[in-house]
């Protein structure tokens, strides 16, 4: 989002506009935000420090009690940076890197970590192998994946996980039958999937998920037809398509 100009030279003036946008802020997530979904599974930006602390001192820090999370979204990680990860940074409760790139060799560190509940690594082709060494790490709750490499069959490994809540997932291997590997992840809450063709039977096999919440899905193959099926039998589901809001519940708002 474009940060907006409040600059005014008249300081009533000023209030009186911080006030209304304030207003509308609140007005406007009250009416499209489930509260139960993080800003992390709609791919929402998170701001940044203009310089963030590299990933050597967010270790260090975390190791000293300072922290329970690395955040990096602008310095690039590598497989061999993670290396420095063991089972002893039991600290360590969300990693989220934006930028490099991650590969299997770099999940079996992260594996490794016995409290991690949030992972989500941008611009890394995470392979089926990955998504299985993944499920090692049973603390996971939220994860996102924007740009892996892996296949349906990869994504049905994630079932293993007993608390996987929120299931972000982007890649170009990933067909029409991620749906049915999606469905067999019971525990999801919530579930956005970019760039999967999705058809109308994969649309009814995830909302069969017992949990479900909240859909997101980007660039599907859901045709009209399978989105009157789903606003019909789920009224209450909160869905997004392609970034627009669409349920039928907040519509009627």
């Amino acid at each position: 989002m474009k940060a907006t100009c409040l600059v005014c030279r008249r300081p009533g003036q000023f209030a009186a506009r911080l006030i209304t946008i304030s207003l509308i802020t609140l007005l406007t997530s009250i009416g499209c935000q489930d509260r139960s979904t993080p800003a992390e599974l709609a791919g929402q930006v998170e701001v940044t420090p203009a310089t963030e602390v590299d990933f050597a001192r967010q270790l260090a820090g975390g190791r000293a009690g300072q922290s329970d999370r690395i955040r990096l979204s602008q310095t690039p990680i590598d497989d061999a940076t993670l290396a420095a990860l063991t089972s002893g940074d039991d600290w360590l409760e969300v990693l989220q890197l934006d930028a490099g790139v991650i590969t299997d060799e770099g999940i079996e560190s992260i594996a490794a970590l016995p409290q991690l509940w949030h992972l989500r690594l941008r611009n890394s082709p995470v392979t089926n192998r990955g998504l299985k060494t993944i499920t090692r790490c049973a603390s996971i709750q939220i994860l996102n994946l924007p740009h892996c490499d892996a296949t349906a069959s990869g994504v049905a490994e994630l079932a293993a996980l007993p608390d996987l809540r929120n299931l972000r997932l982007g890649g170009a291997r990933l067909g029409s039958d991620t749906a049915a590997s999606v469905a067999r992840v019971k525990s999801l809450r919530n579930v956005h999937l970019i760039g999967v063709p999705i058809d109308d039977q994969g649309l009814r096999q995830i909302a069969s998920l017992p949990k479900l919440q909240s859909l997101y899905l980007d660039d599907s193959a859901v045709t009209q037809s399978g989105w009157d099926w789903l606003f019909e039998t789920h009224p209450r589901l909160h869905v997004h398509v392609n970034q627009q809001h669409l349920d039928r519940v907040n519509q009627n708002h």
